[in-house]
């Protein structure tokens, strides 16, 4: 493992990325702070480590990639569908938008995951592989899960303000709920 004292807190990701790539195609593997929400609920923003490898086998269905999909566009999203070339990548928070690349536009595979100081080895957890299974197959119903992993996991409306918010809104989140 590489310690640095470079500060990477703002450096533009068309500087960061290559610089990144050079390591993991040295062998190393970099870990990086997760930087948006299309991933969630596994992996959230500003929370979890993501720990990045060089590829040592054929990317499948399930796995979480680090691939640009067009000249200095990178995303870090789960393979949706393998073709013999090509892939689709979604994000686990996404419902309908997709990525795709070319099999060899896959440029590092996520190892682990560090979460609240617990890592999560992509290729042995059974915990991981569980909740990657279910949550792949589970395309039509992720919105019903994400606004309920919004609403009560997040505690994005807390009990306490919950019971301000006046009985005709609350009717209407309940129904908006129902409908998903």
């Amino acid at each position: 493992m590489i310690e640095t004292d470079i500060n990477v807190a703002f450096m533009q990701n068309d500087v960061f990325i290559p610089e990144l790539l050079k390591l993991v195609n040295a062998g190393h593997q970099v870990t990086i702070r997760a930087r948006g929400y299309s991933m969630r609920p596994f992996i959230e923003h500003n929370r979890d480590d993501l720990v990045l490898g060089k590829l040592t086998r054929p990317v499948r269905v399930g796995d979480v990639v680090l691939a640009e999909i067009s000249k200095g566009v990178y995303v870090c999203h789960r393979v949706d569908a393998a073709g013999d070339t090509r892939l689709r990548l979604r994000g686990d928070g996404n419902i309908g938008t997709t990525e795709l690349c070319n099999r060899e536009d896959v440029r590092a595979m996520l190892d682990s995951v560090v979460r609240l100081g617990k890592t999560y080895d992509l290729a042995t957890s059974k915990t991981w592989k569980v909740y990657s299974w279910i949550w792949v197959r589970l395309i039509p119903a992720r919105r019903f899960f994400l606004i309920l992993y919004r609403l009560f996991w997040l505690h994005q409306i807390p009990n306490n303000i919950r019971r301000m918010v006046p009985k005709p809104i609350r009717t209407f989140i309940k129904r908006l709920i129902k409908k998903q």
